[in-house]
This record gives C-alpha cells, structure tokens and sequence, in this order.
C-alpha cells in the first residue's frame, strides 16, 4: 500500500480485558514482544505504554520509535465494548410499512445466543430488549418484491415527515432497512439522500449496502447496531488516529476485522459491525501462520487470557469462518472468522455457590485484579491458584516488572474457597484449576465435536497470557495428540494482527433452487446467471483494493456460497473452487455440500430428496502486504536438555519437584522433560508430570503425551 510509513519495523497491537499487547517486527525478521496494563479511560494510553517499553529496549525515545514504524495495525474492543455496555448512539428505525415490530418480534425465540445451561430453565428466560428504543423505529409508505420490482412507489413526502419527527426526537444515527432491498436498493438510497438534507451530519446506515442479504432479520439487527455503534466507533478510531499522529505516526493504522483481515478507520467508522471480533480473530490468523510453518493443516487455535477463553478452528489450511455472529444475544450478519468465547481466563473469579465451587465468568480484570496483585483485589481467581500451586513464581511474573504477592493469594483462597468447603488451600487452589480447565475442554468439545470434526485428528496451538499456563491440562484432556506453544504466545492476537493483509468482503443475495428429487444441478440452474453474479461481486471486491494500491500481482480471490436444502432455515457456507462455473464444477459444488452437511450432522442426515436451494455468493479479497520472513532461533549442537535455573516445588494433584527453565532455553533442537516450567517474560510454559516438550526453529515449543 502507498501510505505506508518511510520507516522499517512493522508494529501491531490488540487491547485485551487485562494487558495491551504490542508485537515489534524488525527488517531482519526478528519479532520482539512488550505487554502493559490495560488502560480502560483511555485505550490508547496502553498502546503508547508499550512503545514506552519497545523504546526504552532499543535505547531510543518513544518519538523516534514511532516515527520509524512502517506499518502499524491494530485490534481494537472499541465496537464491542460499545454493544456489550450498550453505549452507542439514540438509533432510529426506518422500515417498511407494515413490518415495523420486526425488531421487537425477533423470531419469535426468546434462548438466541444463550448457554445450554441457561436453555434448561427456558421456561424462566424473558425476550432481550432490543439495541434500539422501539419507540423510535418508525415505518414508511414502500414496497419492492421479491423479484426487485417496484409495487407501492416510495411516499418522499410521508418519509421526510417520519424523518424529521426522528430529529426532533434527537436521534443520532438512522438505519434504514426495507423490504427486498437487496433486490433494488432505490428506495433505500433515496431516504438516505432525504435524512442528510434535512440532517447532514447525521449518521446513515443502508441495510443494501451494510448486509445485502436477503434475511430480513438479521439484515434488520445488522444494520441497527450498525448505527447505533457507528458515531461511538468513528470517533474513537478518529481519536485514536489523531493521538497517534501526534505522537509521530506517519501513516493511517489499519485495524483488524471480523474477517480475519485488515482495513482502515474510515471503513471502521462505515461499517462498525464488521470489527466486533477485532481482537480474537488476530490470534486465529497467527495460528495458521504458526501451524503452516509446521506442516500442520488442523489445528484448534486457543486464546486464554485474563478475561475470556477463545476458541477457533484451522482446517485444512485455512480459518474457519461463519456467515452470521452472535454478539450480545444479537444475529450479526457478517462474515467472520469462527471463534466462540467463555468466561475463563486468569482473572476469573471463583466462589462458594450453595456449596459447590463456581469458577467465572465475572473477572477481576486489569484492575483491581487478582488478590496476588497487591492492588486491591480480594476475590481469588484463578491466577492466584497458579501462584499457590507453584505454576507462577511471585518473583518472576512479567519478567520481575510486577511482583506477586503470594501470601494474599493464598489469604484470598482460603477464606473464600477452602475453609467454607474443609479443604487445604492446595487442594482448593487445584479445584479451581480443574474447573476452569475443564471448561475450556467443554468448549473446545463444542467447536470440534459438534460440528463433525475429531479432535484427536487436530493438534492445539495455546497462547494468551494464561494459555501456556493451562495447555498442559486442557490439552491431555482433549487426547490432543500435539499441544503447540507459539514463541509470541502471550501476544499471539497481536502478532496475527502483524502478520494479517488488507481484506474486503463482498456479497450478494440470489436464491437459486433445485426442485425437489432432482439429482444434477446444472439441469435446473442458470450457469451464465451464476457466473454473472460472481463476476459482479469479485470486480467489486477486487476494484476496492485496486483503489488502495494493490495489483493482480498482489491480490488473492476466494469465492463461497451459502447452500441449503429446500425447506430449510439456515445454511452452510461452501467455498467454490474454480470460477467460472460450468455443468461439472456445479454438480461437484452440490456434492461438496452434502459431504459438508453429513460431516457435521451425522451420517445419512442430508435432505437430498428436497433439492438444494443457492442463497448468498460471496467473495473474500485479500490484497498482500509485504513483510520481512520470521528469523529462526540459533540450533543447539545435538539438541538434548539445558540446566535449568532452578527446581521448584509444583503441584499437579500431589507435588512434584519440577526444573525451571528461563527464555534463553528455546533454543532450536533442545528438548524438556516433565513436569518443567518455561518462563518468559510475559507467561510461563508449564509442562505437566507425564509429558515432554521440545523447541522448533521458530522458538515454539511442542508438548507431547510421554517423557
């Protein structure tokens, strides 16, 4: 891309519940990481903290350290803080007359986005509120058809009418969603040209162009949270820019998407909706690149860190991705990288429930934190039960920047956990563990499991601050034949935001069935329809990143469609492999379907006798930024096992006396028996009783079953 900065380092950062990490990539290829608090009054202030510390490292001011990034890329929590606290803007509504309850109707189910723990007392569940007042949604006088054509013209004079009773009700941001829009977007366009003459600075959201999808729901919900997240998300991101530029950036950021893939704060404060997995997914990218550089084609990507434990999926090479997100008990239409989350992380608080021990989803955060902080925090979580079992070195933690104090932790644990249930702090601090190890097996079980896919078969690479602490459990849990820890494990979402290229995602909706019976497609579907659509939607796709400076030689086109069988609600989505179509490539994209749908139902479960139904065709562009290729670490001469620095005691269900490795260890070649401990300078490598490790060229070390 042109506006790059003139330096040369490339610079990312993800701003997680507790710490803001920042990864460094040098010309060499040498990736140097740094980890700083979190600063919830001002997000930025936590970036700028850890240039601080990238500064001081290379003997430099933090001006002239900015001002040498070349590229600098960013996860932001801007638009999902903002949905999750519901701190947007007052939303009106404009929809088509007659169907102004589609909000507050829904679906009519009251258990979307829910638990199944929570679904067993359904009878108990209310109705979510809407992210929108609905005494602003309002309809106006319009109908197109399904086919696009026009049935009732759209009534300007009622609409400006409707419009400017909105503005008097002091809205700040309007979603227009009307009926088969995506079929002709006319009517749409025009009341969006009547909201900025009678309102110019008022932010307009188009369900045509924020979801063209013809669902009207979730078209619906999309759009809503588009606007009421848009005016909270332009200006923070401006305001990010700007505090940036200040401080010496050159160039514009570039902030992650749900995609997988980067964009700009323009687009940011477009299209809000498209940034709500900004943070987890950047780990889910530099887990491919990770387990690419190990030949490993399935892998389960785990992020644990001080809030939340996230989960996705890489098969056969690539993320797995789905159509539509839930956020906040809220469809989100967009296209995303898979990741489902739990309340699990370092901070998470446990308690005495009726006399049974609970661990999350409240965490104690950044601040005040666990009790081990010192700062205030007097709830045990399950960082303190690291402490007490031996698996963090109060000493030691964060590299000797932020001692622990293993006395409170211990004080914590006791009082809240072990003396209500007649049990030592040892024994409660290990149940602690169990329990939050054992729901991240849960979840891992469900992001497998149900959806056809054997997690024996796949191996688990484990980073975020705590993820390295607990892999050793959650992983043997599994029967994960391979548990990989990735060298910048602790900032791992941060190095996949590095690593990540500029994406856009473009679709659009056109229905295209096969009449139940039917056997080959290609005798029933329009291939020059289907090939013109395509076409359509890629040149779009493909022209966005021509305009911002990429070329043919730099960009790469991945085509999928959303397939059903008749009569049915929801879809999966199948990558194409070959454009253009023809009466082969189709009949095998149908097979491919139902070989997708048996996989994740079950044998026999396909509905071939209804036919198929073709929905959405949609096109993910990436255009290539180049970056210097990763430095490998210095080989061992005949491998074998280091000193270590010294033997503590540990406790795995009994104590054991485990070696203490420092990060001078991760050595190429070197290999670890367990129970042993890696410290490095923002998390520690535990290695359980019954496993051993070794170190790859890149740094990552590799646990296996066995010593």
């Amino acid at each position: 891309m042109s506006k790059n900065g003139s330096g040369g380092i490339f610079v990312a950062s993800d701003i997680g519940g507790t710490f803001t990490d920042t990864v460094v990539m040098d010309a060499d290829g040498e990736v140097t990481r740094y980890k700083a608090p979190t600063t919830p009054d001002e997000l930025v202030r936590g970036v700028l903290d850890t240039f601080a510390l990238a500064a001081a490292e290379r003997g430099v001011e933090p001006t002239a350290f900015i001002e040498d990034i070349r590229l600098f890329s960013h996860g932001t929590t801007v638009a999902t803080n903002a949905l999750l606290q519901r701190r947007g803007a007052r939303t009106g509504v404009l929809l088509t007359e007659g169907f102004g309850d589609t909000l507050s109707i829904m679906r009519g189910y009251k258990g979307f986005g829910l638990e199944q723990e929570a679904l067993k007392s359904y009878q108990n569940l209310t109705k979510r509120h809407t992210i929108v007042d609905q005494r602003l949604v309002r309809e106006i006088p319009e109908r197109v058809d399904y086919l696009g054509r026009t049935i009732r013209p759209l009534d300007e004079d009622a609409a400006r009418a409707t419009i400017r009773d909105l503005i008097a009700e002091g809205v700040e941001a309007i979603a227009i969603c009307l009926l088969w829009c995506t079929m002709d977007p006319t009517h749409e366009q025009r009341v969006a040209e009547i909201v900025r003459e009678e309102a110019p600075d008022l932010y307009v959201s188009l369900s045509s162009e924020v979801l063209p999808r013809t669902n009207e729901y979730a078209r619906s919900v999309t759009t809503a949270v588009n606007a009421f997240l848009g005016p909270e998300v332009a200006g923070t991101t401006a305001s990010l820019q700007a505090r940036l530029a200040d401080a010496g950036l050159e160039h514009h950021p570039l902030l992650m998407q749900s995609n997988g893939g980067l964009a700009s704060v323009r687009h940011a404060a477009d299209k809000p909706v498209e940034f709500l997995l900004s943070g987890p997914v950047g780990g889910v990218v530099g887990s491919r690149l990770t387990a690419e550089s190990l030949g490993e084609p399935n892998v389960v990507t785990t992020d644990m860190g001080g809030t939340s434990f996230d989960v996705g999926l890489i098969v056969d090479g690539r993320p797995l991705l789905q159509a539509t997100t839930n956020m906040d008990y809220q469809p989100i239409g967009v296209p995303s990288v898979a990741v489902q989350t739990v309340g699990a992380g370092g901070g998470s608080i446990a308690r005495i429930e009726d006399g049974i021990l609970h661990v999350g989803p409240e965490s104690a955060g950044a601040v005040p934190g666990p009790a081990c902080y010192g700062a205030g925090g007097t709830e045990p979580t399950v960082t303190d039960a690291d402490v007490v079992l031996g698996l963090i070195n109060p000493e030691t933690f964060l590299g000797g920047r932020r001692k622990l104090d293993p006395e409170a932790a211990r004080q914590a644990i006791a009082t809240r956990i072990a003396e209500p249930l007649g049990i030592t702090v040892e024994e409660a601090a290990y149940g602690i563990k169990q329990i939050v190890d054992s729901r991240m097996v849960d979840l891992v079980r469900q992001v497998t499991i149900h959806k056809g896919f054997d997690p024996r078969e796949f191996s688990l690479v484990a980073f975020g601050g705590a993820g390295p602490v607990h892999a050793h459990a959650f992983g043997s849990g599994l029967s994960i034949r391979k548990i990989i820890v990735p060298v910048t494990a602790s900032v791992h979402s941060a190095f996949g935001i590095a690593a990540s290229d500029v994406v856009v995602t473009r679709e659009r909706s056109l229905a295209m069935k096969t009449p139940p019976g039917s056997s080959e497609a290609s005798q029933y579907l329009d291939l020059d329809v289907i090939n013109d659509v395509l076409g359509g939607v890629e040149k779009d796709a493909v022209a966005f990143l021509q305009e911002q400076g990429f070329d043919d030689t730099t960009i790469d086109v991945t085509r999928f469609v959303d397939m059903r069988f008749r009569f049915q609600i929801h879809e999966l989505t199948i990558e194409i492999p070959e454009v253009p179509l023809d009466a082969a490539k189709l009949d095998a994209l149908v097979t491919r379907f139902i070989d997708t749908y048996e996989q994740r139902f079950g044998e026999g479960s396909a509905f071939t006798a209804a036919g198929v139904e073709l929905v959405n065709w949609r096109v993910v562009a990436s255009g290539r930024l180049e970056r210097p290729e990763l430095k490998e670490q210095p080989a061992v001469d005949g491998g074998g096992t280091p000193e270590p620095i010294r033997m503590d005691r540990v406790y795995h269900g009994a104590w054991y006396d485990a070696a203490v490795y420092d990060e001078h260890a991760l050595r190429s070649g070197v290999t670890f028996a367990g129970p042993a401990i890696v410290e490095l300078p923002d998390t520690n490598i535990v290695i359980g009783p019954d496993q051993s490790a070794s170190v790859d060229g890149l740094g990552n070390v590799l646990i296996v079953p066995g010593t």
